[in-house]
This record gives structure tokens, C-alpha cells and sequence, in this order.
């Protein structure tokens, strides 16, 4: 009889064929790339083609006994990857079918060559047969060779399969451990809000170039080259979206009177179409959307693109909602309604498969949790939003992993700003996700490729100081400095020290020091929560200050020299910005207790807080003479009589709330909170003139102070800030 040869098994289904030997998949006779994991879950499903593959039965195939890995993430990740080679949906799948809690069947018809062994047979390597000669007396040596030739090559093959089971493993191992992460991009400026294309090649992301006072809208392919301009407006654009075709970008343009502009245009550039109009009373986010605390995404489409969800806030200082828009009319309907005394909604990130709103409400001023809520098909809410964290620590970005499974937001929950990541269906505590480097922001996870983007603050907070007296003006000189932020410092009243917040120890906490920078001793010792806005008593003996180690914001008072401190605000609102009476008998302070922030005071021994200002009010301090309050709002200096009355329009422009009251009038600072110089002005009581100082420069950290004598100016800078987008490859 002749030689027979055993032909290798191929398995062939629609227009692909796979060869489970030499482990090559190919489609119309071309080789596909597919990993080793994919590959041998394709083969056990052709195998048991029609069958329900549980998935234990996938996890015993893939994983010898002993591994420990997340199944779960591993088997999801393995048959979106063989979905995506073959072209298949689970939504609407041609050859592979989910069954919720069960597992996964092979749905398309298979072909094999005539003979070939049936899927309960364990496949061996093909093994040449020559049939000998019948001879009565061989036939025991002919049974013990060919059990010997057996045997081999079982051992053989054994030996080959777990030697390339290794090394796959391994290979597999260093393919998938997410990458170090590294700059997507190397612009000067501030970069942020990212938003990856549907098929995770392209970013989207708003960047203020050094010199401009705006963002715009830029789109940058992962990998080498330089990013596109898309939008060219003298207004801010800011959070872009991609629609779910990858065709649109969607962003915010800000328009004046506290509005934005919901626009649509092309991915590859084009005309722009405005969509429907925003309120959003908040400055930062029109002017100084960097700095905001709102977090980002603003924007997020339905699957289908008829709708966009954006937030708006309806009044100045009202809280933010989630609303949902019509892209074709703009017609308009609110989704979530935040309790009053809250910031409001942010973050808007809608599930890969359409169902889930993933968003952040805040607590405070930047304490924040994360909550979600099902949707319809038409992007109405199906039920109250549930509460997933229970922190109440800052947040600044949030994401839907590709398998809607999980949730990755960057949060201070740790103490220091870092990436975490918690499942939704079963809630359960945060892990860390260590990949990231220092103070990630706002992110984005590609859906299609295993791409992660963030944003990385480069600030550099300095305090400066400037000499006010002699004929010939000085220029401003960097005065107290370290590789963590420095702002916030104030002369004490016989001016020989200064009280400033700092994140030299690694959270933000009250330092002191001479006069002259030298002997800088930490006052608070707060590791997981920040203490800051420093404020002398009159007698130099006290220090308030506000923190939210409990949570919320609240106005504490410590000892110059050390001890235990008192808290004087205990509310759930949020109280800060603090400042002494005159006489030392109150502190003032802003307050949220109502929905437009306003100036309180409580007795600096301990007691019940009553409301100074109806009007609205932000930081406050007196007269030298204890006769007038002056306090800031809406980006202007307005005055009341301490015993009660009227108020009176003090300066009608300033920046933020940098102003400091002296016994002869006011220094102020002018200009934007973006200008690379700003101009220190002097608003003089007797004349009622104002006379220009000088110029510092920006940009500006919020406050000034002068020293009692008047011989010196301390403000602080953020001086080489910027941002830039970070990349995390392999990231599953």
C-alpha cells in the first residue's frame, strides 16, 4: 500500500481560512495579524462551531492552571480583538455570538477537509504513517514501535507546545503592559480637553498658543507629525467631541454675556455650523478654561448623532446641568437637576453601547464624586442617577473604558493627583492605575485602539516680590520658590514675617518665614487635603486659613507658633477665603451657604456665622481704619460700611482678587488672567486718581500684598505654566 500523508486541517468560513498549525489566519488568501490569545480563541470556537463555548472553557484553553490574571478583562479583550479581524458586531454578529452569562458561539457555517477529526479529538502534529508488510511474528515489535513512535512525538509535541506556549505568553505580556507614558505632543501653551476619533488614530484637543489669548480647536495623529488648526475664532474653543461616524467635531465657542455656542464642524476642516446656544455663568470657563474646576468632557454625542448632551449653567452662579440638544433643531431639554447649594454636573462621558451617563457633581469648590445614570434611546434619563464614589475629592477628567465596563478618572483621592480606575456594574473600592506619570488631568480612552491621553500641567507657581518706594523702581525678582506650587503670601502687620501656602511637603499647607525668604518653617501638617489663603491677626499672633480636610471647605484659625487648630465653620457648604476685623474680633469670609456666593463673618473665638453681603461677594478685607469692608465681585472692587449700609462701586476693572487696601488708598492689578505682564496700578483716597506703579509679571495667581510700610509688593505667578498631552500605549 502507498505512503499516505495526513493533510493539516484547515478551517475555512466565509472568505477566511485558518490553519490551526501553522497558526495563520487569512482572509481572501491575505495574511492577517491577530495575536496569539484572539487566534486561540478562534480555534476553539471553530472546534465546537454551533456550540455554546462557556467561559470557563475559554479561560481553561487560554490560561494553564495557576495563571492569575483578570479573566474577565482578558476574554472580553481577546474577542473584541477577533471580532475586530473578522469585522464582526456583537450587535449584529455574522460569525460570533455573545449569550449573556453563558458564553460564546460560533454562529457561522464551517467547512473542514473530507477526514477531518472530529472537535472532541485532541489535534496532534501530523505524523507521517507507512504501512509495513503483515508478517505474523513482527506484529508485536511492529505494536511496540509504533507506541514508541507515539509516544515520542506526544512528548515532543508536549515539549514544542509548552516552549511556544511560553514564549507567546511572554511576548503577549510585554505587548500588553501599558507603555511609560510619553508627550503626544511637545507645543508650548496650554493643550488640553482630549477627545479621541472613533478609530483611536486622531485627537482632538483645545491649545492656547504662548502669545494667544484664546484656545482653539486642533486635531494631531498618534505618532509623528504636527497638529492641524481646525477653528481660527477670536473667541475661546474649547472640549471638542467626535461624532460616532468620526466626520464631526463638535465644540464650544464662548460668545460675550456669559454664553457659548454649541458649533459643528468638519474633521478635516470646512464650514461651521452652530448648533444651539449655552449658558455658562462662569467666567473661567469663557475666558480661562485651563484653570476651571468644571471638568471635562463639557460635550458627549448620542450613538446615533441626532443628539449632543452639553453642560449649561441657566443662571451666574446657578449649578451646572447635564442638557440634552438636537443637533438638527437645537431644540433643548435639562437632564439632571444638582441640588442648590452645589457647583453643579460635569464631566459628561456616555457609555460605548449608548445606555449609561457617566458624570461628576460637586460638593464644594472642587470636591467632587462620580455618579451615573441609564439612558434611553432617545438620551433621556431612565432613572435617578446613582452615586458610585463616596470621596468628595477634586476630579478633573472621566472616561468609559472600550468594554463599558469600568470607569478611569483622575482624582486626588490619594492624596496627590493620579489616574484610578473602578468598575460600574459592580461597584467596588478604586484601584490605582500606576502608568501615568505625575498630575494627570483631563483624559481620554480610545475605543477602538489601546490608547490612554492626558493632560499634564507644567505650572510653575512662584511668589515675587517688587519694591514700591524710591525714585528708581525695581524689578520685580522672584522672592520664595521650590519645584512645588508657592502662592498666597502675606506680610504679617509689623511686617517682619510672612505667612504663604506651599506644596513643598507634598500637599498644599501653611509655611512661614522672615521677611527677607529665610527660615521657612511649616505651620500645618495636612497630607491628604490642602490648607491655604493665609491671614494674619492684628496682633501677628494668629493665622486662619481655610482647608477641606473634613470635606468641605471650612475656616480654621491656628497659633502663629504652632498647635492645634480651631474650626469655626462647620456647615455643608463651603466656606473660604478668610480675613481678620480690625479689632480682631471677627473673620469674614465667602461663603456658598446661598446660591450666589456671599461675604459672611464669625466671631474669631468660636460662634454663629451671620451674612454681611446680599449682593454677592468674593474676598474681603478693611479698611486700616475698621470703618469700610471692601470685598471683590464679577471682576470689580465694591466697598460697605462695616456697621451696615449701602454698597458703593469702588473700581469698575481689576483681575480677579488681586488688590490690597492701605492707609492712603489701594493697589490693584490690571489685565487678564493670561497676560504675560500685568499692570500695578494706585488708587489714591485723596485724589480719587489712579496713578500707574508699574508693571509684574503674569501670569497672575489671585492675590497681592503690601507690606505695612509700603516699601514692598509680594504677588505670585505662574510663571512657564503650561500644559501638554501625554500618551499611555497598550493601555487596556
Amino acid at each position: 500500500m502507498p505512503e499516505i500523508d495526513q493533510q493539516p486541517l484547515t478551517f475555512h468560513f466565509g472568505v477566511f481560512e485558518i490553519n490551526p498549525h501553522t497558526r495563520e489566519l487569512r482572509k481572501h488568501g491575505v495574511k492577517l495579524k491577530l495575536q496569539d490569545q484572539p487566534l486561540e480563541l478562534l480555534l476553539l470556537l471553530l472546534e465546537r462551531s454551533g456550540e455554546i463555548v462557556t467561559r470557563e472553557k475559554i479561560q481553561k484553553r487560554l490560561w494553564p492552571e495557576n495563571t492569575h490574571v483578570d479573566f474577565d478583562n482578558a476574554i472580553n479583550s481577546s474577542v473584541r480583538k477577533l471580532r475586530d479581524a473578522l469585522g464582526d458586531s456583537s450587535d449584529n454578529p455574522r460569525f460570533i455570538e455573545t449569550l449573556a452569562r453563558r458564553g460564546y458561539r460560533f454562529i457561522a457555517p464551517v467547512s473542514r477537509p473530507l477526514g477531518a477529526p472530529q472537535r472532541e479529538l485532541p489535534s496532534i502534529s501530523p505524523i507521517r504513517l507507512v504501512q509495513m508488510p503483515a508478517a505474523e511474528s513482527r506484529a508485536p515489535l511492529r505494536k511496540r514501535y509504533v507506541m514508541w513512535i507515539a509516544c515520542a512525538t506526544l512528548l515532543f509535541s508536549g515539549t514544542v507546545a509548552i516552549v511556544l506556549w511560553q514564549i507567546s505568553k511572554s511576548n503577549q505580556s510585554r505587548r500588553e503592559t501599558p507603555e511609560p507614558a510619553v508627550p503626544l505632543t511637545g507645543n508650548r501653551g496650554y493643550e488640553g480637553m482630549p477627545a479621541f476619533s472613533p478609530e483611536g488614530a486622531r485627537v482632538a484637543f483645545s491649545w492656547r498658543p504662548p502669545g494667544e489669548q484664546v484656545p482653539n480647536i486642533y486635531v494631531k495623529l498618534v505618532g509623528q507629525g504636527e497638529p492641524v488648526r481646525l477653528t481660527r475664532n477670536a473667541a475661546s474653543d474649547f472640549t471638542p467631541a467626535w461624532s460616532p461616524d468620526g466626520m464631526w467635531l463638535a465644540f464650544l465657542r464662548a460668545r460675550p454675556g456669559f454664553h457659548a455656542a454649541i458649533m459643528m464642524i468638519p474633521a478635516l476642516g470646512g464650514h461651521e455650523r452652530e448648533v444651539a446656544e449655552v449658558s455658562l455663568g462662569t467666567e473661567e470657563l469663557l475666558h480661562d478654561w485651563e484653570a476651571t474646576s468644571v471638568p471635562s468632557p463639557f460635550l458627549a454625542w448620542s450613538g446615533d448623532a441626532h443628539w449632543l448632551l452639553a453642560l449649561e449653567q441657566n443662571t451666574p452662579h446657578g449649578a451646572f446641568s447635564v442638557a440634552r440638544f438636537s443637533v438638527e433643531t437645537g431644540a433643548k431639554r435639562v437632564l439632571t437637576l444638582p441640588p442648590n447649594e452645589t457647583v453643579g454636573d460635569g464631566g459628561l462621558s456616555v457609555s460605548p453601547d449608548g445606555k449609561t451617563l457617566a458624570f461628576t457633581r460637586t460638593f464644594g469648590l472642587f470636591e467632587k464624586d462620580i455618579f451615573v445614570a441609564p439612558l434611553s434611546e432617545d438620551m433621556l434619563l431612565k432613572g435617578a442617577p446613582i452615586r458610585l464614589t463616596f470621596d468628595n475629592k477634586e476630579i478633573d477628567g472621566l472616561a468609559w473604558t472600550p468594554d463599558g465596563r469600568r470607569l478611569i478618572f483622575s482624582s486626588r483621592r490619594g492624596g496627590r493627583r493620579e489616574l484610578w480606575e473602578m468598575s460600574v456594574r459592580r461597584p467596588s473600592e478604586p484601584v490605582r492605575l500606576s502608568a501615568a506619570g505625575d498630575e494627570p488631568h483631563e483624559l481620554a480612552v480610545s475605543r477602538q485602539a489601546n490608547y490612554l491621553v492626558y493632560t499634564h500641567e507644567t505650572a510653575d507657581w512662584h511668589i515675587w516680590r517688587m519694591r514700591l518706594d524710591g525714585k528708581t523702581r525695581e524689578q520685580p525678582q522672584i522672592f520664595i520658590s521650590s519645584t512645588r506650587m508657592e502662592h498666597l503670601g502675606r506680610y504679617s502687620p509689623d511686617g517682619r514675617r510672612i505667612a504663604y501656602q506651599s506644596g513643598r511637603s507634598g500637599s498644599q499647607n501653611i509655611w512661614i518665614c522672615n521677611a527677607d525668604g529665610s527660615h521657612p518653617v511649616q505651620l500645618t501638617a495636612l497630607h491628604n487635603a490642602w490648607a491655604g489663603s493665609p491671614r494674619w491677626s492684628p496682633d501677628g499672633e494668629k493665622i486662619t486659613y481655610d482647608s477641606n480636610v473634613t470635606g468641605n471647605w471650612h475656616i480654621y484659625v491656628i497659633n502663629a507658633q504652632g498647635g492645634p487648630p480651631l474650626q469655626l465653620t462647620t456647615t455643608n457648604t463651603q466656606d473660604f477665603r478668610a480675613s481678620w476685623s480690625r479689632d480682631g474680633r471677627w473673620i469674614y469670609f465667602c461663603s456658598t451657604r446661598t446660591v450666589q456666593p456671599q461675604i459672611w463673618k464669625v466671631p474669631a473665638a468660636g460662634g454663629t456665622a451671620v451674612p454681611v453681603t446680599k449682593n454677592g461677594g468674593g474676598v474681603a478685607f478693611e479698611s486700616t481704619d475698621g470703618k469700610d469692608l471692601y470685598y471683590t465681585k464679577d471682576q470689580q472692587l465694591w466697598k460697605m460700611p462695616v456697621a451696615g449700609g449701602n454698597e458703593t462701586l469702588v473700581l469698575p476693572s481689576m483681575l480677579d482678587n488681586n488688590y490690597a487696601p492701605v492707609t492712603r488708598g489701594i493697589y490693584f492689578l490690571r489685565g487678564t488672567p493670561t497676560d504675560a505682564m500685568l499692570q500695578l496700578q494706585f488708587l489714591n483716597f485723596a485724589t480719587h486718581a489712579i496713578q500707574n506703579i508699574g508693571t509684574v509679571p503674569g501670569p497672575s495667581c489671585d492675590e497681592i500684598s503690601v507690606s505695612p510700610d509700603e516699601r514692598w509688593l509680594l504677588h505670585g505667578t505662574t510663571s512657564g505654566a503650561g500644559s501638554q498631552l501625554m500618551l499611555i500605549k497598550n493601555f487596556r
